[in-house]
């Protein structure tokens, strides 16, 4: 089976088979992976139920993003944690690279917390997500974890993007910490960060500054999402990443008990110390973190509780259809608008690079302060780091192009056209067919207007126009587009924001669309047509991005 006939573009809603597994839906999609529940096959009828990982087809080919994902496989196959989603295989069946890491039956705590009133958990809940997440950063940052008497110090592995989206709470309450996409192995020789990678709200001043790491980066981090647990927001949260960045750099911000005065004051002292700017003033390690936050972890009951309250969330999420499984010139579909997986099942990989930010109501700015010889260097630094945040600076320097799929149909240009760009001639291949069960707008059904009433009098002469109208044909069925960012970015659709990629299948008129995406406003631009319940994927490169 070789890339062009793996592909799912036929419209088969059934199940396939990938080497030793069956692919039984779609998950998500990323910023150069998507994801699939699988069960990987074994002798004397061993099942198992995994999350598959697979790389997009508008990668397959490039190297430099290759190497990024098969890093993200050897440095999880490191760790053995009860906190750290496994690795359970990886490898390259017919030109198709994969990860198979472990299902966790769950959700994301982005997704739970935006299905709370508030967007806020109880302070007993965030205790234990600090709790397990510490013990997984101690374990990933341990540099004997394996055994090893020398501690090498290439054992020691920075996450560097932990935020609510790569943290899954299962039904049982069990936390786990999840997407090592941009981890980083620390080398003696090497500790100096050669990017900015990660979702700016969730750096540190470290990270943004492109310094050397350790393991105090992710405890700030854990702060972040931690504040966020209990506020509603996050800490810092500016308008546009450059007035994040000034937020994070001067660690302007509100206190924690002055936004959610129910959080034990010992818990608000825990989560100020993981936030401060300095590093050498937060807590040294994740062990410390682990003792500081031991009184505060509730009992056994309040981790079913958390799991009970996962359950009801999955429930109230709209079920996803099957999906086609593999993808082959152009990416396979899923279904719902949500940039993260509603299925009810957590993926153990949110997306490689593609950094979701979670949507929250946006919070006035901390009040402003006179001006300081701290702030001015902060803004001195904040057009530097803004110029390059997110940026995955690889070696390859191919054009826009570069690795496009044959079959893409769009136009590409640099940034935001003032007309429609002339569409591409091609043909376009047969439209996908159409999920079982539709989660966007239909056809209503109701009357068109000027069509006369059921009950009107058959005397009563009826207009031309009525007569039009009635035998007019229904609304088209809409088509849909996933856009997926790599590394990460915004998404406009015929102008409209959109969010933080990825979108996945939004439903839109058939017709052409432009869909732009940039980091923190347009600067790629790419039309496509959608024919009647045609499903699309658009994919974006912004690696260059102000390169």
């Amino acid at each position: 089976m070789d890339n062009a006939r793996f592909d799912t573009s036929s419209g088969d809603p059934g199940r396939r088979e990938f080497g030793p597994y069956t692919l039984v839906r779609r998950l998500g999609v990323g910023g150069m992976a998507e994801t699939y529940e699988a069960i990987r096959k074994g002798p004397g009828g061993f099942t198992q139920r995994v999350c598959l990982k697979l790389v997009l087809p508008f990668f397959r080919d490039r190297e430099d993003f290759l190497t990024l994902f098969k890093r993200e496989a050897r440095l999880a196959a490191k760790l053995r944690h009860s906190s750290v989603v496994g690795v359970i295989d990886f490898g390259e069946i017919d030109g198709v690279t994969y990860i198979a890491l472990e299902l966790v039956d769950g959700t994301d705590l982005a997704t739970l917390l935006d299905a709370q009133p508030g967007s806020r958990i109880a302070p007993e809940h965030t205790a234990l997500v600090g709790h397990d997440i510490a013990a997984a950063l101690e374990h990933a940052h341990d540099p004997r974890r394996d055994g090893s008497s020398d501690g090498a110090s290439d054992n020691v592995i920075i996450h560097r993007d932990l935020s609510p989206s790569n943290v899954l709470v299962s039904l049982r309450g069990e936390i786990l910490l999840t997407d090592f996409g941009v981890a980083k192995a620390i080398t003696g020789t090497a500790r100096q960060q050669s990017a900015v990678k990660g979702k700016v709200p969730y750096m540190s001043p470290e990270q943004l500054r492109s310094e050397s790491l350790d393991g105090r980066a992710d405890l700030f981090a854990l702060g972040v999402v931690l504040y966020e647990s209990l506020a509603g927001h996050r800490p810092f949260q500016g308008d546009h990443d450059p007035g994040t960045i000034m937020q994070i750099l001067q660690g302007d911000r509100r206190p924690l008990l002055e936004v959610a005065p129910e959080t034990p004051p010992g818990l608000a002292e825990v989560i100020e110390q993981l936030l401060e700017p300095d590093r050498d003033a937060r807590p040294e390690s994740a062990s410390a973190v682990l003792e500081m936050l031991d009184p505060y972890v509730p009992s056994p009951r309040e981790r079913r509780e958390l799991g009970k309250l996962v359950s009801e969330v999955r429930a109230s999420l709209p079920s996803v259809p099957p999906q086609n499984p593999i993808s082959g010139s152009t990416p396979t579909e899923a279904s719902g608008e949500p940039k993260r997986d509603t299925s009810g099942v957590a993926s153990a990989s949110s997306s490689l690079g593609g950094a979701k930010e979670d949507a929250r109501a946006p919070v006035p700015a901390p009040d402003p302060k006179a001006p300081s010889r701290r702030g001015w260097l902060a803004g001195a630094l904040v057009l530097i780091i803004a110029a390059g945040i997110g940026l995955w600076r690889n070696q390859a320097n191919q054009g826009e192009d570069a690795g496009a799929p044959a079959t893409s149909q769009v136009v590409e240009e640099r940034g935001a056209p003032a007309a429609d760009p002339t569409p591409a001639t091609a043909p376009e291949p047969p439209p996908a067919q159409a999920a079982d069960t539709e989660t966007a707008a239909k056809s209503t059904g109701e009357p068109a207007a000027g069509t006369a009433p059921a009950d009107a009098s058959p005397s009563e002469p009826r207009s031309t126009d009525d007569a039009v109208a009635e035998s007019a044909p229904p609304a088209p069925k809409p088509g849909r587009v996933s856009v997926a960012v790599f590394p990460w970015g915004d998404v406009w659709i015929d102008g409209k924001a959109r969010g933080r990629a990825p979108i996945d299948n939004l439903a839109l008129p058939p017709g052409p669309h432009k869909v732009s995406a940039g980091q923190g406003k347009p600067s790629k631009t790419k039309l496509v047509r959608l024919k009647p319940g045609q499903r699309r994927t658009v994919q974006f490169d912004l690696s260059e991005e102000g390169r």
